[in-house]
This record gives C-alpha cells, sequence and structure tokens, in this order.
C-alpha cells in the first residue's frame, strides 16, 4: 500500500512543488485513489507510473483553491482516456457545485458516469480495495482527513483447526480461501471460521488543512502511516497569525509521538520554504519531537506501507 506526494506546496505552486494531491494506491497500480487536486494535478500524474484511466475516487478535503482548482481539467482528460467504468468524487457540497458549474458551462460530455458525492455520504464508503472513512478537522473552512482502510486481503487456511475438525482437502478448501461459506458432508462451513487474513490490513489517513491534530484522536489508532499538513515552522505561524488555521511541524510532530504513530509525512509547505537548508530545518525540527519513521514530503515521493506495518521510502522523486 503506497503514497505518492503528487503536490505538496501549500497556497501555491512552487518551481519544485506543485499544490496539494496525493496518491493512494498498490503494486500493481490500478485501481488507485487521488486526495486533493490542485491545479496542475494531472501534468503532475503524467511524471509518475499511474494513469488516469485506473483512477476509480478522486477525494477532496475542502474548497480552497490549491486543493481543487485541478479538477475540471483532470475530469476533462478522464473523459478522453477510452474509460467507460464509472469515476468517484467525494467532494464538500460547495466543490461538487463548483465542478457541475464548470462541466455545464464547457458543455463536457463524458462517456463515463461521474458519481458525485458528499463528503457526509462517504461515511464508511467501500470501493475495490479499501474502505474509506471522514474525520472532519479545524480549519477556516470545513475541512476533512480520509482514512484508507485495506480490504480484499489474501486469506489462508486454518490448516490445524480444519484437521481437528476432521475436514480433508478438497474443493471446499479453494472456496473457503476466497471467502466463500460451503458445506462438506452436509455440514455448512463458515470461511470466517477456518481462514484468517494473511497480514493485518493497512490504514492510511491523508488530512487536509488542519490547525488542531487532536481531530484525530478517533480515528488514530491502528494507523500505520499519518500524512498531515506542517505549513510553516511555530516561529513562522507565530508571525503570520493563527488566523491561518494550519498546523506547524512542531505540533504535528509532537502530536505523532503522542500517539506513538510509527510514520509520518509532514507535508503542504509555505512556498517561503524554499531550498535544501529549509527542509534540512524542518527535518530536524521535527526530527527533534518524534522518534518514528519521519518523511518530508517532495513532489514525486513515494513511501510504501508493507505487509507487516512497516514504512519504506521507494522512491524519492518521479519516476515516470
Amino acid at each position: 500500500m503506497r503514497v505518492q506526494v503528487l503536490g505538496s506546496s501549500s497556497g501555491t505552486p512552487t518551481t519544485q512543488r506543485n499544490v496539494s494531491a496525493y496518491a493512494v494506491f498498490r503494486d500493481d497500480l490500478k485501481p488507485w485513489y487521488l486526495v486533493d487536486c490542485g491545479e496542475g494535478t494531472q501534468h503532475q500524474i503524467l511524471k509518475s507510473t499511474l494513469a488516469i484511466y485506473h483512477l476509480e475516487a478522486i477525494f477532496i478535503t475542502h474548497k480552497h483553491g490549491d486543493h481543487c482548482y485541478g479538477l475540471p481539467g483532470l475530469i476533462a482528460s478522464a473523459g478522453l482516456s477510452g474509460r467507460t467504468h464509472p469515476m468517484y468524487l467525494i467532494a464538500p457540497d460547495e466543490v461538487l457545485s463548483f465542478v457541475r458549474a464548470v462541466l455545464e458551462m464547457t458543455e463536457l460530455t463524458l462517456a463515463f458516469e461521474l458519481k458525485l458525492l458528499s463528503v457526509e455520504q462517504c461515511a464508511g464508503q467501500s470501493f475495490s480495495w479499501v474502505d474509506v472513512t471522514t474525520c472532519p478537522l479545524k480549519h477556516r473552512v470545513p475541512s476533512y482527513a480520509y482514512k484508507f482502510v485495506e480490504t480484499q486481503i489474501v486469506r489462508k487456511l486454518n490448516i490445524n483447526k480444519l484437521t481437528e475438525h476432521g475436514i480433508p482437502s478438497g474443493p471446499h478448501f479453494n472456496l473457503l480461501q476466497r471467502g466463500e461459506n460451503t458445506s462438506f458432508n452436509g455440514q455448512i462451513l463458515l470461511s470466517d471460521d477456518y481462514t484468517f487474513n494473511a497480514w493485518r490490513a493497512r490504514v492510511i489517513i491523508v488530512c487536509g488543512d488542519n490547525e488542531a491534530p487532536k481531530c484525530l484522536d478517533d480515528e488514530i489508532e491502528g494507523t500505520d502511516l499519518l500524512v498531515h499538513e506542517a505549513t510553516f515552522l511555530a516561529v513562522d505561524l507565530k508571525k503570520v497569525g493563527f488566523h491561518t488555521g494550519h498546523s506547524d511541524v512542531e505540533r504535528v510532530a509532537e502530536y505523532a509521538q503522542k500517539r506513538e504513530l510509527p510514520s509520518l509525512l509532514l507535508t503542504h509547505f509555505s512556498a517561503r520554504y524554499g531550498g535544501e537548508l529549509c527542509m534540512n530545518r524542518i527535518k530536524e525540527t521535527a526530527q527533534a519531537r518524534y522518534s518514528g519513521a519521519l518523511y518530508i514530503a517532495a513532489d514525486g515521493m513515494t513511501i510504501e506501507v508493507d505487509k507487516q506495518g512497516v514504512s519504506h521510502l521507494i522512491e524519492a522523486q518521479f519516476s515516470g
């Protein structure tokens, strides 16, 4: 289970960073999911190994432009990709209204169904290989986090239990392993009784803008990787003003340490932080407060959470 940073800048793009967008995907790259879609996101996708054709759902965290201005162009390109299968867009109502207005104004016709769901409707929504829930955050406007919980995990047979119950090998083994209930010698066999997941479901949370990490308290347990904004260093946020509704590096790192999160990806940096020296300062500040696996977002960076729940940097930049 992987996250690729398609955009890590706050507010405006820079020469090195595009605005917010994150891809969530598996090794096979399909289907995949997009969280936020700032201006230029489809150009970032073209630099990756991902294909818009296989994009199953887009999740928008809030209505600010650096998180949603890229939607019309990406949807239009999807319409030219030859796809006929549906695409989901889950977003605040005002973002859905924005998309409807652009589609109507440009007279865009799509060969596939664009399913528009308000973020409030995405409570435990199931997709091809993940269940997705939402968590309200604290920002100047309503903002949300999306929690991705892996499903469709390979199941293994509990051979010891099957042997103990006198159930020999046969076609019913394959059915049980596929998650289907079956029968043997007139006895009903429940898949849940004789199989188990080959690994624990992996969990990734991708947040929108959020000045209060504690908003995640009810959802954070069991999270393998948290993707959270760290727009400013604390000293700079104090100068800019807390009215921005953003977090600082120190606050997020301290929260991750307190909740014993195994992995943290900091992102959504103010455009004032440019160059290696600034990024090193951000990293050192976070490392002084957080002892887990820490990643400082760079566009193109891909983080993998393996089947043991351990994170790894597998790509430091775009490879496509």
